[in-house]
This record gives structure tokens, C-alpha cells and sequence, in this order.
């Protein structure tokens, strides 16, 4: 009995340092990748879920880093072209509609979840929770607790692509794990230093 009790610890522990070693590597791999690269540009579809309501927009993301990325509302036709550009320490606002700009203090939790780069800069808060396959490509899935949690956002799952670690998809569950926000990426281009 007490050799099966040990064979049994053995195993388990080898699996979970296999495991561990894993997923090291693949955060390395991913991060080496990322090194190379000074930002992105990418089309992003977001579909906001609010109760039984509904909203999706299409964003021209560019991204430098945390403190400096803009996104351009391209759809609905209602929002088209109005900018949001956030800078070191402001948030510029700028509306075509009304031809003004409006310039806010930054404010650090402002949805910078909605950014994949921010998750690119800071990957090792991460969990890898798996792979899965969407129409013939592999993606590695990971899962995060959100920096400023609330009962809205809590959790986030991200899906990359195996090889060239370019994101798919970007999920935002709430705190009953209920999908509040998704963000399907297309066109996504990183920008080389």
C-alpha cells in the first residue's frame, strides 16, 4: 500500500513539474516574440452584452504601449470616426460630429481591458487553461482576474495562435462568469522596431 501511495506522489509530481515547465516555456516563447515587436495594429469587432441588450462597434486599434495607444471607431455609423487617443497622462477624446476634442487626466483602470497590449506587456499574470481548435488553427487559451475588479468585470480569456502567437480573441466575463464583452481581432499586424 505504501509503495502504491508513493508511486502515486511521484507521478503526480512529475506531471505537475512537466506541466509548470510548460507552460514557463510558452510564456518565455511568448514573450521573446513580443520583444521584437514596438506595438500592433489590428481591426477589432467588440460585442458589448448588457442584460438583453446588444451593441457591437468595429475599432481601428494601434497600440505602443500602455501609456500610449489610440482607437478609431469605424461602425456604427452613428460613432464612426470619433477618436480616443491616450497619451502618457491624458486621454484625448475627439468627435467629428461636433469638431471639438476633449482632453481628460488619464485614468489608469480606464478599460484598458479592452487593450490586448496591455495583456502582451504583462502575460505572466496569465494562466494557460488550455488549447482549442477554431477552423483548422490552433489557439493557446488563457485566463487572467482583471487588475480593477468589479462585479462587471472580473475575468478575462484570451485566445493567441499557437505559432505566431497573434490573438484571436479577447473575452470579458463578469463576476458570475457571465460573458459581458467579446473582441474578435482581425487584420493584426505587429510593428516592428
Amino acid at each position: 500500500m505504501k509503495r502504491i501511495l508513493l508511486l502515486m506522489l511521484i507521478i503526480s509530481i512529475s506531471l505537475t513539474s512537466c506541466s509548470w515547465s510548460r507552460d514557463e516555456k510558452i510564456f518565455s516563447k511568448i514573450e521573446k516574440a513580443y520583444d521584437e515587436y514596438k506595438g500592433y495594429k489590428c481591426r477589432a469587432n467588440i460585442r458589448i452584452i448588457s442584460g438583453e441588450v446588444e451593441s457591437t462597434y468595429l475599432i481601428e486599434e494601434t497600440y505602443s504601449s500602455s501609456e500610449e495607444y489610440r482607437l478609431e471607431i469605424l461602425e456604427p455609423k452613428e460613432s464612426k470616426g470619433i477618436i480616443i487617443l491616450n497619451t502618457d497622462d491624458k486621454i484625448f477624446i475627439e468627435h467629428p460630429s461636433i469638431e471639438q476634442s476633449i482632453s481628460l487626466v488619464a485614468v489608469k483602470s480606464l478599460n484598458k481591458q479592452l487593450v490586448i497590449g496591455d495583456f502582451f506587456e504583462d502575460i505572466y499574470r496569465a494562466s494557460l487553461i488550455g488549447s482549442e481548435e477554431i477552423d483548422n488553427s490552433e489557439y493557446l487559451v488563457f485566463e487572467l482576474d482583471l487588475e480593477d475588479q468589479n462585479r462587471y468585470r472580473d475575468t478575462a480569456k484570451i485566445w493567441i495562435k499557437n505559432k505566431s502567437f497573434v490573438p484571436y480573441k479577447l473575452n470579458i466575463y463578469d463576476d458570475s462568469d457571465k460573458l459581458i464583452v467579446e473582441i474578435i481581432y482581425e487584420s493584426f499586424k505587429f510593428i516592428k522596431k
